[in-house]
């Protein structure tokens, strides 16, 4: 009887470590995932405005007043930085509770993230469509 409850108590341990690796592995994965869609959504701004800068200003107000997040993915940056900080510093000894709570606030800031990609998906289709208007009005007419 002994050995069984050692060998539960062993497994149970085990377990526990496992799961407890498995969800930090899961919290750093997705830190990581989010640090490369916050880079990607950096260079889809600047992409962006490059196509700006070649429509005439009534055309591009719009898009370029969307485009002045650059503040808000450097303060995204920060963000991710201090929970990289708190998984190195805490995630040993966080309680299963705490670590569910770093993985959510990780997710609800990759879900804030993809709306702005959405977001600037649209603004770029915007742009392709105004660029093609304005090529259109600016070729002269044949006669």
């Amino acid at each position: 009887m002994c050995l069984v409850l050692a060998s539960l108590a062993l497994w149970l341990r085990e377990h526990g470590l496992r799961s407890r690796q498995n969800a930090i592995r899961a919290l750093l994965d997705s830190a990581d995932l989010l640090e490369s869609r916050l880079q990607q959504c950096r260079e889809r701004m600047q992409h962006l405005r490059d196509m700006i800068t070649v429509l005439p200003e009534e055309m591009s107000a719009r898009a370029d007043s969307a485009l002045q997040a650059d503040a808000k993915v450097q303060a995204a940056l920060r963000d991710l930085l201090a929970h990289r900080i708190w998984i190195q510093q805490h995630a040993a000894a966080a309680s299963p509770r705490e670590l569910v709570q770093a993985q959510r606030a990780l997710d609800q800031s990759g879900a804030t993230l993809q709306a702005q990609l959405n977001r600037l998906a649209a603004i770029a289709a915007e742009l392709q469509r105004a660029q093609t208007e304005a090529r259109t009005v600016s070729r002269p007419k044949s006669a």
